[in-house]
Formats: C-alpha cells, structure tokens, sequence
C-alpha cells in the first residue's frame, strides 16, 4: 500500500526532489479566482514509528499563477528550480535563509564554547553543560485529454499583477526563495500553456516545450534564449535531455518522437516504435533518459505509449525501452489497460515509476520492463507528478529498509510515498515455507508406508 506523507490545500501538479530527504511540491488553482491558492512548498522527510512523514518547512506563494511543471538543480549555493506557469518559466533559487543559517552557526558556537568551558570546571560540569542544546523551531505538519482540459481551466488570464508576483523574495526563518528571471516560453496564440521543463545534467541549460509545438533551449541563470526548434505541429507532451548534454528527445500530440541536437538544433532521428501497430493508434506520452549507476556511460531511453483514441474496448498501453545510441526500440511490455499519466526514473538507473489516470501507482525494474509492485488506487485522481527517492542510507532508514521508494503527487491535494519492499526477504519466506510443506508432506507419506 502507499504511505501517505502529507496533503496540501491546493490540488498538486509536480514533484521533484530537492536532496536526500527534502522535496518541492507544487500546483494551485490558477487564476480563476477559485478561492484556491497557488504555490510550491518544501517537505522535509522524517522517519515516524514505521512510517515516514512529511512536514511543511516553507510555501512560497506563486499567485495568480499555478505552477503546472517542475524541474530542480543543486547549483552550490543552494537550488535552482525552474517553473512552469502558463506560458512562462520562472527560475528561483532556493537558499537557507540567513535567520536558519545564522541559527545553525550559533548553535555550533554555543556547542563549542560548552565544551571549552565544561573541559576548564571539570567533568560534572561540562556533562551538565553539554547536554543543553539549542534547537530550532519547524514548521507544523500540514495535511487524458479530459484531465489536461480540467487543469487548463484553472488558469485563466493574468496581466500586470503577475509580473509583479514574478519578482516576489519570500522568506521565512527556514528558507529564502529569490525570483532570478522569468521568462515568456510558450506563445501558442490561443492559449499558451509550457507543459515541460528540464536542466541538463551540469545545470547549465534547461529545455522547455508546450501548447505552440515548439523546443526552446535556454542559458541558466538568466534564461537567455540559445535555441528555438519548431519541432511538432501539435503539442509537445514530454522532453528530457540525454545525460551527456547534447541530445533533447521531445514527443508530441501530432505522432512523431524526434532526436534534436543541443548545439545546432537540428533533427538527428526519429523514434519508430512497432511496425505492426497501425499508424496513428499510439501516441507517445512520456520520455526520459536513465544512466546506471555502477556504468555512467550505459545510458538507456525508456517511452510510455498510450492510445490515441480510448475505445469501446480499452487497448493496453506500453512500456518501451530504446538503444539511447541507435534510438531503436529494444524491448516492450505492457502494462494493462488503466491509461497511464507519469512516467520517473530512479536516479540509480534501476527502476522506472508509472502513475496512472485512475491514481495508481507502480515500479518496474528498468532492464526487464518486469513489474514488481503496484498500488491500486494510491490517488483518488490521475497522477500528476513522480520522482524517486535516492538509493542511499538515508532513504533506507526513512522508509525502513525500502528498495526504492516513489513519490507520487495528484490533483487529489495527496503526497503519496510507494516504497519498494526489498523481494529477497518475500523469496526467502517462500523458500521456508515450501520446505516446512515438503517436511509435512514426506512425513505424511512415511506415516502411510508404516516406516515411522
């Protein structure tokens, strides 16, 4: 079953991580002028008896814009995280505020001092001494085409108060979010809309596409504009850049998947999925580059392909996984007939993640396409967002020796955590299981031949 984390107040369109134990929510109401709110917020992660939580640390409001999509960079300084909100990106950088750093600091020196001062009173003293800890105060807890049709309706028109907003700093004593450059990035001439954005690995770049079919590359910080593709007659659904930096693969309403080189713009392939699948009956919804952890060059390209149309009786969607060099399709599995929404990749390059129109959640291990867990109905909602927790110890200590852990985000207001049992101890139960049977099953024979 899914954990619940935590909910929010208004309904959630995009997760991304922010480190091993923090992540960035986001979503909101648009400007309609529904009464509900728009925003993004910071969790923080903590373990809770046999569970894990998430407590709000800092929400940072983003009125009258709800943010639709969601990328986030570590940059040294703190984060960089770039939002797509209507027909526009805005970047912030996310920081300690200088109330928690300070705070932090004084703690240390408090520390320090006690130590010093207990080693010249002697030893009662100082163990008196060094038991009094300063500690800093949290935040309290805080609780296909049909879809995207519903999301739209919730944004509305924005004018000058939006780009006041636009340059909005909050802070509060545990974090500073500073606006550093906003810009139009969508300019479709009935309703821009940026569906997706993305950094390179190295953080010196984003890519975004949405409603106009068109691919933008943009230079981080100041978002200056280094490449504009026409690359798809409808709306684009998805990108990624490769890990390497130099390729961008978009996917598009109009049919077609397409390799765009980064430096020159231009169209190196495109991906032809299955030739005995009649033209147009699929669409590709999803795309994304995973790397092995252990081989950083062993690089992969997964797709998630669903119906262009839903029948009277529903046809299955698909999992692909490609040749990242070649860009031909390697294997294929289908994952049912529940039309799917999401599509992550564990950072490890291990398993994929895959949240569903009816709010399932499931994780399938990336070599094989083999799915080994699923979570009806983790969302009351279709699935809006996913990211992985990082294969670390300290994600194994919040989620209690999980495998892999996903974090799933729906239009339902929920935070939903899908941790991944480790399988060996289910194989190892089975094992003793089967020879306790056996056990029984020869003594029961043994007993009818008389020989016991």
């Amino acid at each position: 079953m899914a954990v619940r984390l935590c909910s929010a107040n208004y309904p959630l369109y995009a997760v991304t991580l922010l480190d091993d134990s923090h992540i960035l929510v986001a979503g909101g109401g648009g400007a309609a002028r529904t009464g509900v709110e728009n925003a993004m917020e910071i969790f923080e992660l903590q373990g809770e008896g046999k569970n894990c939580v998430a407590t709000s640390l800092h929400k940072h409001s983003t009125d009258p814009r709800a943010v639709m999509s969601l990328a986030a960079k570590a940059d040294g300084k703190g984060h960089l995280v770039a939002a797509g909100m209507d027909g526009k990106c805005q970047l912030f950088r996310i920081t300690k505020s200088k109330e928690a750093s300070d705070e932090g600091e004084q703690d240390v020196d408090k520390e320090a001092s006690r130590v010093n001062q207990a080693g010249k009173r002697g030893k009662k003293t100082g163990e008196r001494e060094g038991g009094k800890r300063g500690r800093r105060k949290r935040g309290k807890k805080t609780k296909s085409a049909e879809n995207e049709a519903n999301l739209r309706k919730r944004k509305g028109s924005t004018g000058n108060k939006a780009e006041k907003s636009a340059e909005v700093t909050e802070q509060s004593s545990e974090y500073k979010v500073e606006s550093l450059a906003c810009v139009d990035t969508d300019f479709h001439k009935e309703e821009p809309f940026q569906k997706v954005v993305r950094f390179s690995r190295d953080g010196d770049i984003i890519a975004t596409g949405g409603a106009d079919g068109h691919v933008r590359v943009w230079k981080v910080p100041k978002l200056e504009k280094k490449l504009d593709i026409k690359a798809h007659l409808d709306e684009i659904d998805d990108l990624d850049i490769s890990p390497s930096g130099n390729k961008i693969v978009s996917v598009s309403r109009d049919y077609h998947a397409y390799v765009w080189k980064v430096e020159s713009g231009k169209r190196e392939a495109e991906l032809h999925w299955d030739k005995n699948v009649p033209e147009k009956s699929y669409r590709i919804k999803a795309v994304r580059f995973g790397t092995s952890q252990e081989k950083k060059s062993t690089v992969q390209l997964y797709t998630m392909h669903i119906p262009a149309r839903r029948e009277r009786k529903p046809l299955p969607c698909y999992l692909t996984k490609w040749d990242a060099m070649k860009f031909v399709p390697v294997k294929t599995q289908s994952t049912g007939t529940e039309l799917l929404s999401s599509l992550a990749v564990s950072d490890d390059g291990v398993f994929l993640g895959v949240g569903t129109n009816s709010g399932d959640t499931m994780i399938y291990v990336s070599w094989s396409l083999q799915k080994v867990h699923r979570v009806s109905e983790a969302h009351g909602i279709f699935v809006t967002g996913l990211c992985f927790l990082k294969n670390n110890a300290i994600t194994a200590e919040l989620t209690k020796g999980a495998e892999t852990a996903l974090v799933s985000v729906s239009a339902d207001h929920h935070v939903n955590l899908t941790p991944l049992r480790p399988r060996f101890m289910v194989s190892v139960w089975f094992a003793v299981i089967g020879f306790l049977v056996l056990v029984v099953v020869v003594m029961i024979y043994l007993g009818q031949q008389g020989l016991i």
